[in-house]
């Protein structure tokens, strides 16, 4: 693969007070431009939920009472399309052999609802209570694999949950594809039309193989490669551009490991990326890692290009402009804030939020790539970049106005917000982040590790 050696350095990002404290098996997701973390464990099973502001450095404790989750640890989230859904994580106990634990969250209303999905006729009907699972989002649905069930053991059962209706199906696959069979704290990726699963524990013995699930086959394949990382459980992985990254995790009693390896789809090799990390930085098990930046790929298979007929849809509504000069000292603020762009499929004219940077030539389109799965009002807003570069945001409704200028972070001439990891990224910078994990770290506030780098 061509292009420079990455810059693999660990930096410290100190966290502001208040601030969760350090944890593992938590989770955590990017949406609307914000981080979000829910649970996890520290001398005890967590319950707390907070929103970390990526430019400003700060830490908000959201509400979980009422309908929201409980005190869970190896549970997982998504997002799509605004909205956070929640999976298991449980204490195994009697109640929760039987009961289906999903909890969704509405970032626009800041509401919880419990998806009471109580199997009754079969017990086959939805997922039971489990942890150490993966989840992934495909189109329309949540794709979960594995895990165990405590004292019943581990699983290889593999649901889908269907957002739009709420309902759950078991995944059945062809009997001549076996599959990754029955295993937990393995991490899982979706790349465009697959789902790529990788390592974990398999009874007491940790996996390295990598398997895809093929979403158009609805099959399963064994990816061999002759290279690639050491047996893993507790790691975490993310698709950057046309990879694959793994970092962290390690076997049972033993140290973790601070490798960062890259795996390339079309390739299918294998490649460790070399890095230097601080006296201070502990090799990390059971963490959360995150990308922000524009070659960082969301949590679904969404297109990152406009559609065609989007110089035509643009026509039908009636807009005003919003330009932002190019010299404003909100550009380094834009470089990885939210932007709106039109985004067209077969089942809806959604308007996806993004993020950019300067594009390569002069008056081409910013390239853009997905921070969250939120949606937005399909006459909402949308960016565009001038040939003198100067941001254009085209907004159909003074209330689209007033987001847009949110967007901006206020009202040009004040000062510039606290300088974080988003604001240092420059045009095709990205930024990898590393949250909690264990061993604890010695401070009280959680574990905040960044990795910047060009290219890989």
């Amino acid at each position: 693969m061509k292009g420079k050696t990455a810059h693999c350095d660990w930096k410290s990002a100190p966290q502001k007070k208040p601030s969760p404290c350090d944890r593992y098996k938590h989770t955590c997701i990017i949406c609307r431009g914000f981080v979000y973390l829910y649970g996890g464990r520290n001398t005890t099973s967590l319950r707390d939920f907070w929103r970390y502001n990526i430019v400003k450095n700060e830490w908000e404790m959201l509400d979980c009472s009422g309908d929201g989750p409980e005190e869970l640890e190896e549970h997982s989230m998504v997002a799509y399309k605004g909205t956070l859904y929640i999976f298991g994580g449980m204490v195994d106990s009697a109640f929760t052999q039987t009961k289906t634990p999903l909890w969704i969250y509405d970032i626009d209303s800041a509401r919880w609802t419990e998806c009471r999905n109580v199997p009754a006729e079969t017990e086959s009907s939805a997922p039971t209570n489990r942890k150490g699972h993966s989840a992934v989002v495909y189109h329309s649905s949540m794709y979960i694999y594995g895990g165990y069930f405590g004292i019943r053991g581990i699983s290889q059962e593999f649901w889908t949950f269907h957002f739009d209706t709420r309902k759950w199906l078991c995944v059945s696959t062809p009997s001549h594809s076996a599959g990754p069979g029955p295993r937990h704290g393995h991490s899982a990726v979706v790349y465009h039309t697959g789902m790529y699963l990788f390592g974990g524990l398999m009874g007491l013995s940790e996996q390295k193989d990598l398997w895809k699930w093929d979403f158009v086959s609805s099959s399963w394949a064994n990816i061999r490669t002759s290279q690639g990382p050491p047996p893993a459980v507790g790691h975490a992985s993310v698709v950057f551009k046309d990879s694959m990254l793994i970092f962290g995790g390690g076997i049972s009693n033993s140290s973790p490991t601070d490798d960062l390896w890259k795996y390339h789809f079309h390739t299918q090799m294998w490649k460790k990326l070399s890095s230097t990390t601080k006296a201070n930085f502990s090799p990390k098990m059971y963490h959360c890692i995150l990308g922000v930046g524009v070659g960082f790929q969301s949590t679904s298979d969404l297109s990152n290009r406009f559609p065609n007929r989007w110089k035509s849809k643009q026509k039908d509504h009636h807009h005003q402009l919003v330009t932002i000069p190019k010299h404003t000292h909100f550009c380094n603020y834009f470089r990885q804030q939210p932007a709106y762009r039109a985004f067209s499929n077969e089942e809806s004219h959604a308007i996806e939020m993004k993020t950019f940077s300067l594009p390569p030539e002069p008056g081409g389109f910013c390239a853009f790539q997905t921070a969250s799965e939120a949606q937005l009002d399909a006459s909402g807003a949308t960016s565009v970049l001038s040939k003198d570069k100067s941001l254009r945001l085209i907004v159909s409704s003074e209330e689209e106005t007033f987001a847009a200028a949110q967007v901006v972070g206020g009202e040009e001439g004040t000062d510039c917000p606290h300088v974080t990891a988003a604001d240092e990224v420059g045009s095709g910078t990205n930024m990898l982040l590393l949250i909690g994990g264990k061993p604890l770290s010695s401070f009280s506030e959680i574990s905040f590790w960044q990795m910047e780098f060009e290219s890989l």
